[in-house]
């Protein structure tokens, strides 16, 4: 997975299907990456997403569990539906 850190924010990329079968391996990896780094805001690139199950939800609440300071930018139309219908618009900050 792609990540950069810049001023204190850790910026994760995600492409393709978060979903039950990519979720597992997708979770070690950002907590491999999370805690590898000294970072204060986190932000989610998820303009390559093409899809996102409960598995992948379930992903995005324990990292924000984790950072309080998290947004979701670039998130794709079919995404932010999800995200609207289950209220993560409530949740995170959602950046389209």
């Amino acid at each position: 997975m792609k990540h950069t850190l810049e001023n204190n924010t850790l910026t994760l990329y995600f492409e393709g299907e978060l979903n039950s079968f990519t979720s597992e391996n997708v979770e070690k990896e950002v907590e491999g990456i999370m805690s590898g780094q000294s970072f204060n805001k986190m932000v989610l690139d998820l303009e390559k997403l093409a899809y996102i199950s409960s598995a992948g939800l379930r992903i995005i609440v324990r990292i924000k569990q984790q950072c309080d300071d998290l947004t979701l930018v670039k998130v794709p139309d079919g995404v932010y539906d999800i995200f609207k219908m289950v209220g993560f618009n409530n949740l995170v900050k959602i950046e389209r």
